[in-house]
């Protein structure tokens, strides 16, 4: 048997079992999905970003808040069809809901980053951490770029809550034991 035979093989059984721990695990598929929306809705905010600010370079707020916007579209219309398709039923009110969420995670996101930058500097407790692996560069960038590393935690801190926000109030994914119910 050819090597490239064998490796196909071997994938596809790799990709059985992967998609079999998924289904086990339904919350784990939502949140692969949720991030996989979230990719693309960050995608969809740079590049309108990017296509203002390239041609209008003084409105960089201006074409931030409207990237941020399309963004937030995006990912409502993806976690809506995709993500939270079996959820999602006709005449209900999703969008103000979804903007309940997310403008409350905004404000969360803007004062844990604000907390961090001006008390906590997290920077000073993480760098020597990949100091201690022998990382010393990325160690000193960590130290100069404090607002990195807090705008990366407020990052991970604001998926999280976004995503129970959207899992649990928005589209009301039903618990393992209403789903099987007799």
């Amino acid at each position: 048997m050819p090597v490239d035979l064998i490796s196909y093989f071997w994938c596809v059984k790799i990709i059985k079992h992967v998609r079999s721990w998924i289904r086990t695990y339904p919350l784990l598929h939502k949140f692969i999905k949720f991030g996989v929306v979230g990719v693309a809705s960050t995608i969809a905010s740079l590049m309108v970003f990017w296509l203002i600010a390239l041609q209008f370079p003084q409105l960089n707020l201006i074409s931030k808040a409207v990237g941020y916007i399309m963004g937030f579209f995006v990912g409502f219309t993806l976690n809506k069809f995709w993500t939270y398709v079996d959820q999602a039923e006709d005449g209900e009110k999703y969008l103000l809901k979804y903007v309940i969420v997310y403008g409350t995670t905004f404000f969360v996101y803007l004062a844990f980053n604000y907390v961090c930058d001006h008390y906590a500097h997290p920077e000073v407790y993480i760098a020597p951490v990949f100091e201690s692996v022998g990382l010393t560069e990325l160690s000193k960038w960590l130290l100069v770029n404090g607002t990195f590393v807090s705008n990366v935690l407020s990052i991970g801190i604001n998926v999280c809550i976004n995503f129970l926000g959207t899992n649990y109030l928005v589209f009301k994914v039903p618990s393992p034991q209403e789903l099987f119910e007799e």
